[in-house]
């Protein structure tokens, strides 16, 4: 199988994953949630968000593609707010939980359930692992192709909540077209390593990996914001 078809069946088979088809999104994204779900919801989530540019800066570390390196350090530089502090992602996130009424000691002391742990620990070993193509699929393609149809359903929900505003909402509307841009930048500058199937595989096993963990992650958040699994 060449290189882009290879893409467009991978596509395929991530949109038909079930992570985006868990009971919690649909839950989340059919129902109008209380002030409290969305606290539980959005603390929890925290250490995600936080998390997120460490794995794309173990994958930069671990590729020897300048080229990859190059998409990499340009998606972790939007994750800085390129250059404005105040436009960090992780920044941008902190206006919901401040509009959900939480400190700066909350945010500080965010907890983590196990299944959030979980997805930390297949994150960190697999973007600091010797295959640097798993590497690049579990942050830089499976960290952005799913992100558009997820956050859609999560604002879904988000916006039901009273009192939120838009601009509490920003991380989740720019990462819809955000990721989009950042697919296409990373699908052109690995399509040279996927003419073979040892690349292809590999490529496969880190996005399958974050996938899998995602779908754990959805399923721990599940119990915790709406008291089912």
């Amino acid at each position: 199988m060449n290189a882009p078809v290879f893409l467009q069946e991978l596509k395929e088979r991530v949109n038909q994953h079930p992570f985006l088809r868990h009971p919690f999104l649909h839950q989340f994204s059919t129902q109008a949630l209380t002030f409290e779900q969305a606290r539980t919801f959005a603390l929890l989530y925290y250490p995600h968000i936080l998390r997120t540019r460490l794995y794309q800066a173990n994958a930069l570390g671990v590729t020897p593609d300048e080229r990859i390196q190059a998409v990499l350090a340009d998606i972790l530089y939007d994750e800085y707010g390129n250059g404005d502090p105040s436009k960090s992602h992780m920044e941008v996130y902190r206006k919901l939980l401040r509009a959900l009424d939480f400190s700066d000691a909350d945010m500080a002391n965010a907890p983590i359930i196990p299944e959030q742990q979980g997805y930390i620990d297949t994150m960190m070993r697999v973007t600091q692992g010797t295959d640097w193509l798993a590497a690049v699929g579990v942050a830089g393609i499976a960290g952005e192709w799913p992100i558009p149809p997820y956050y859609r359903m999560l604002l879904t929900g988000l916006r039901t909540v009273p009192g939120i505003s838009e601009d509490a909402l920003e991380l989740f509307v720019g990462h819809i077209e955000l990721d989009l841009e950042h697919s296409r930048m990373i699908e052109d500058a690995i399509l040279p390593h996927l003419g073979t199937r040892e690349g292809q595989a590999s490529l496969w096993r880190g996005i399958e990996l974050n996938l899998n963990a995602r779908l754990v992650q959805l399923s721990g958040l599940q119990r915790e914001v709406f008291g089912n699994v």
